[in-house]
């Protein structure tokens, strides 16, 4: 069979039944039944199958996902995400009037938007002290 010669019940049981034994948590997960805490989710076919597609997926006892509520969704997240973007374009005119106005990082930040250290030598004592910061000069020590 595609699954290694095992059956298909049995790859099942890989990636449920089995990892719950072998975490000690078989007594309240790794099965459907009364009591015990699961996660799972609803296919339209197998599975194991590639061209299986998510149906439903539910989490602690709540549907998180339901793919007939997203398709019925996207058209009205389409117009959104359409005005969005077009408001942006109207608030950041560029000079070349392409609509993309280039957003220079300030210079006290990094590029993730924290802030920068200063950087600390630990001396012989143990002790922090501060480095003078020698960003922008010489690798020979010249301003």
């Amino acid at each position: 069979m595609k699954y290694g010669a095992v059956p298909e019940v049995e790859a099942l049981k890989f990636v449920t039944t089995n990892v719950a034994k072998q975490l000690g948590v078989d007594r309240v997960a790794g099965t459907l039944e009364p009591g015990k805490d699961a996660d799972f989710a609803i296919w339209n076919g197998s599975p194991l199958s590639s061209g299986s597609i998510c149906v439903q997926t539910w989490v602690d006892g709540k549907r998180y996902f339901d793919r007939k509520t997203d398709l019925d969704q996207r058209p009205k997240l389409a117009d959104e995400r359409r005005a969005l973007i077009e408001k942006a374009r109207r608030w950041n005119v560029g000079a070349s009037g392409d609509g993309l106005a280039p957003v220079p990082a300030p210079r006290h930040r990094r590029r993730d938007g924290l802030p920068r250290e200063r950087p600390v030598d630990r001396e012989r004592n143990g002790r922090d002290r501060e480095r003078p910061d020698l960003r922008g000069r010489r690798s020979h020590g010249c301003p």
